[in-house]
C-alpha cells in the first residue's frame, strides 16, 4: 500500500503534519518523533502529536538530517516539549552550530512561506526558525529505545547530506529513510537525491535495499507497506543507476557542458510532471547538484 495522508499507519508508528513534509512518530513509553519539518509548520505538527500521545509528551525527536525542511520546527518543539532530547549525527551538531548555516536555514525558511501556502499546507507564518542544540550524536551501531522492548537501530546513510542518518526497527520491519532512498514524485518516478557524493547515496541505497523491511517511511509525500514498500527499494536503486547512465550520455552529448546538461535533463524530469512538485527554483539547485556529484563519480571535467 502507498499512504499519502497523515495518520496512524501501523502499530505504535504515525505520520502527521502534512504529508509533503511529515513528521513520524513512534509512540510507547519514551516517544520518538523522526525529524522536525518546516518551522512555520510547528503548531500543526505539534498539535497532531499532542492529539495522539494526549497528556504525554515526546521524549526525543531524531533528525534525518540538517536541512531546513527536516530540522526547521526543533526549537519550537523543544519549547513546546519541556525536556525534549534533540538527536541527530555529529555533523548536524557541528552545521547547527555555525552562524552562516542559521542565517541560511532562516532565509530558506522564509522563502518556503509562499510556495507551501500555493501547495495549500496549513501554515503559521510568524512560527519562524528558532536556532536549537542538539543533545545526543547519533552514530551508526547506536540503539534508541521508545519502550524496553523496542529497539531502533541508527544507521549512518549519506549521499544525500553528509550526515544523513536512517533508523531501523527489526521487530516491526520498519525503515524511516527519508532522503536516502529517495523521491518519488506523483507520477512514480524516484528522484535519485545525490546531493553531495554519488558514491555514497548508491552504498547507503544498497545497505539499506538489503534490510528486510515491510513498512518504509520517506523524508516527503509518502509512506509505503508491504510488497509496495519493498519493491520501492528496487525501483530506486535501479533509477539511481540510470541517473548516472542518463547524465553520463548527456554529458557526452553536449561536450561535458554543465549548463546544457542540466537543462536537458530538466526537461525531461521535471518540465513534464504533474502538480504538485518541487518549486522550480529548488529542483534547479538540487539538480545541478547531483549532475556535479555524478560527474566526480565519472572523473569528468564539467565546461
Amino acid at each position: 500500500m502507498i499512504i499519502d495522508h497523515v495518520g496512524h499507519i501501523d502499530g505504535p508508528l504515525y505520520m502527521l503534519g502534512d504529508a509533503a513534509i511529515p513528521v513520524y512518530l513512534w509512540d510507547g513509553d519514551r516517544p520518538i518523533l523522526f525529524d522536525a519539518g518546516f518551522a512555520f509548520l510547528g503548531e500543526l505538527y505539534a498539535s497532531a502529536i499532542e492529539s495522539v500521545l494526549r497528556d504525554r509528551t515526546p521524549k526525543t525527536c531524531a533528525l534525518t538530517h540538517s536541512h531546513f525542511d527536516h530540522c526547521g520546527a526543533a526549537g519550537y518543539f523543544k519549547k513546546r516539549f519541556p525536556g525534549l532530547e534533540i538527536a541527530a549525527a555529529a555533523h548536524t551538531r557541528a552545521t547547527l552550530e555555525r552562524p552562516n548555516a542559521i542565517s541560511l536555514i532562516r532565509e530558506l525558511t522564509r522563502a518556503s512561506v509562499q510556495t507551501a501556502r500555493t501547495n495549500g499546507l496549513r501554515l503559521d507564518g510568524s512560527i519562524e526558525f528558532e536556532p536549537f542544540s542538539v543533545d545526543r550524536v547519533l552514530q551508526s551501531g547506536d540503539v534508541v529505545y521508545p519502550s524496553d522492548d523496542t529497539e531502533i537501530l541508527v544507521l549512518e546513510t549519506p549521499g544525500h547530506t553528509r550526515d544523513c542518518l536512517s533508523f531501523y526497527i527489526p521487530s516491526r520491519r520498519v525503515l524511516i529513510s527519508s532522503e536516502a532512498t529517495g523521491i518519488m514524485d506523483t507520477s512514480g518516478y524516484i528522484v535519485s537525491d545525490c546531493l553531495v557524493d554519488y558514491d555514497l547515496y548508491l552504498d547507503s541505497l544498497r545497505r539499506l535495499s538489503a534490510l528486510d523491511i515491510d513498512i518504509l517511511c520517506l523524508g516527503h509525500r509518502y509512506a509505503l507497506t508491504g510488497k509496495d514498500a519493498r519493491e520501492y527499494l528496487s525501483r530506486s536503486l535501479a533509477h539511481c543507476l540510470e541517473f548516472r547512465n542518463l547524465v553520463a550520455d548527456t554529458l557526452e552529448r553536449v561536450n561535458h557542458n554543465f549548463a546544457q546538461t542540466v537543462r536537458l535533463i530538466k526537461e525531461w524530469e521535471y518540465d513534464p510532471k504533474p502538480e504538485p512538485k518541487q518549486p522550480e527554483p529548488a529542483y534547479v539547485i538540487n539538480l545541478e547538484a547531483r549532475v556535479r556529484a555524478v560527474a566526480r563519480h565519472l572523473g569528468k571535467q564539467l565546461a
